[in-house]
């Protein structure tokens, strides 16, 4: 009701997550966009720009090797398939950078629209035993998928604190 408890809570929490070296991001749900997982894609855009360009900046002045960004982005092309990058590209299109470069395409340009039903290329051996899920399946992948993705994020970095706002 506009008291200012969203400030409140970035101002206490943020700064001293910052002060102990965690990483604080915030997402506000937004709902005009009509999508449950607005508030939380906002705030994984944010902790994917603090990744790929804040974070960038501070540790070109600490130290040398590989940028986090990165080694994250190496992480997940190794460790996850390309149907729940491909989902995960669907559901947080703010972490595309950080998501890596398509390896192969896995939806065609209608069936993204339709509800993203993978169809199979022979250039990748993983695509061949994709199957298409069902809406509750599908939405478990997806849910373990970015639980997947918070995991290797974390990894890297001291702290995070995702402050999701006006749920």
């Amino acid at each position: 009701c506009g008291t200012g408890k969203s400030a409140l809570i970035q101002k206490g929490l943020g700064n001293d997550a910052s002060k102990i070296g965690c990483t604080f991001t915030s997402g506000k749900f937004d709902a005009k966009l009509r999508s449950p997982l607005s508030a939380f894609s906002d705030a994984m855009t944010n902790l994917a720009r603090y990744i790929t360009v804040e974070h960038e900046k501070k540790r070109k002045s600490l130290s040398g090797g590989l940028p986090i960004a990165t080694l994250i982005r190496d992480q997940i092309q190794n460790e996850f398939d390309d149907y729940d990058v491909e989902q995960l590209r669907r559901v947080l299109p703010g972490c595309a950078e950080l998501l890596g470069a398509r390896r192969s395409s896995l939806f065609g340009p209608s069936s993204e629209a339709e509800g993203a039903v993978p169809h199979r290329s022979a250039s990748s051996s993983k695509l061949d035993s994709l199957k298409r899920h069902s809406g509750k399946e599908s939405i478990s992948r997806v849910h373990y998928a970015i639980r997947r993705l918070l995991k290797v994020i974390c990894s890297y970095l001291k702290g995070v604190v995702l402050f999701i706002d006006d749920l």
